[in-house]
């Protein structure tokens, strides 16, 4: 039971079917954890967009393709869980910005390879910069062996983001989006 600042108790929430497919994991928790962390940190890390004029789609569409050179449209949107004439919208943004560089696909004449330009690899690495200053304010309300061991879990942070990945790029390849 959870104390409640009015002092009534309520059970934790667990998840009904979490235990079920990782019994040996606490995936609830793990589920729980990861929800509230960029819940707390969705709107810190906007605000490095405001400094430099870019805004949040922009943003996302920029680390898509610093993370997946010479991909297109279609696959930001899929994997994004976006519309395509959004995405293409943005993408038509941050070329016109310089941010962006598209070349024609060798496979396909009808599909365009997207590509950071100099200026949007600047940008960035500004935004990155402005992320790390917020993440370090943060750490510095933390202590010393939880930031060790924050730092020894990135590999398996970049692991979890690269399997969700794939894990959304399989829900949309079979339009189904339950877990079953």
């Amino acid at each position: 039971m959870t104390p409640h600042r009015t002092g009534i108790t309520t059970p934790p929430i667990r998840g009904r079917r979490a235990a079920e497919v990782l019994p040996e994991v606490d995936v609830a928790e793990i589920a729980a954890s990861v929800y509230d962390f960029l819940s707390a940190t969705r709107r810190l890390m906007e605000r490095p967009n405001q400094k430099l004029s870019v805004s949040q789609s922009e943003i996302e569409v920029l680390q898509f393709i610093a993370h997946h050179p010479g991909c297109g449209v279609s696959d930001i949107a899929r994997l994004r869980f976006l519309r395509a004439s959004n995405v293409s919208a943005t993408v038509r943004r941050l070329i016109n910005a310089g941010l962006v560089t598209r070349q024609a696909n060798d496979l396909d004449r009808r599909a365009q390879d997207l590509f950071l330009s100099d200026d949007g690899i600047e940008v960035m690495n500004q935004v990155t910069d402005e992320w790390a200053m917020l993440i370090a304010g943060a750490t510095r309300r933390m202590d010393a062996r939880d930031i060790a061991k924050l730092r020894r879990g990135v590999p398996a942070l970049r692991n979890l983001s690269m399997a969700a990945e794939s894990l959304v790029d399989d829900m949309q390849r079979r339009q189904d989006y339950s877990l079953d």
